[in-house]
């Protein structure tokens, strides 16, 4: 796949903008335990994910792994804060890390687009999708309807009767993709946790 330039600028723009503006995540003394403590995290999430999606439950794993996807963006940036000495704001909803659309912005970088197993398992043209619907909000829609109830041209609605398996699969290989993107090297530890991640993202991709 090709990146579009003109949003992989503006994607960066963002990540600058949450990088250099907000409080510390980590506790400077402690940043790589932290924040591999954080990547424990993620992979349970993807962990819960994959159990319930095996079991038949579709819905929860799309707000689990769209979670999964915010938590890749906070700590990506909080690494990269913990370096330096970002703007202090004076209202939480200043700070990036605080605004479920700028985490996915932040997380799903064009970058994404340049591998090959996602658009072989999903296709080119439904990573495209997945990526503009994120920069357009369209994920935390998804993340409400994955888990809220809702009335719907005034017809009463549930998770799962919005969410089907097809979804879940997809959303559950982006996130998989996102970390491997995003965190995966990192660390030594995160080189460890990776090969479970592996594993879940090819039984999903089937």
């Amino acid at each position: 796949m090709d990146i579009d330039k003109a949003i992989a600028i503006r994607k960066a723009i963002v990540v600058g903008e949450a990088i250099g503006k907000g409080r510390n995540i980590f506790n400077k003394a402690n940043v790589i335990e932290e924040f591999n403590s954080g990547c424990d995290h993620v992979l349970s999430l993807f962990e819960s994910a994959y159990q319930l999606y095996k079991s038949g439950i579709y819905h929860v794993p799309v707000f689990l792994a769209i979670s999964a996807i915010e938590e890749i963006a906070k700590l990506e940036v909080a690494m990269f804060r913990s370096m330096g000495e970002p703007e202090e704001v004076k209202k939480q909803r200043q700070d990036k890390l605080y605004n479920h659309r700028a985490k996915h912005v932040i997380a799903l970088q064009e970058v994404i687009a340049i591998g090959s197993r996602l658009p072989k398992a999903i296709g080119k043209d439904r990573v495209r999708a997945l990526l503009d619907m994120a920069e357009a909000g369209g994920l935390v829609e998804l993340r409400e309807a994955s888990l809220y109830t809702d009335s719907v041209n005034e017809q009463f609605v549930t998770p799962s009767s919005v969410i089907d398996k097809a979804t879940s699969r997809e959303i559950i290989l982006l996130a998989i993709e996102t970390w491997d993107d995003r965190l995966r090297g990192l660390t030594n530890h995160t080189n460890e946790l990776d090969r479970r991640a592996d594993e879940i993202f090819y039984d999903v991709a089937g």
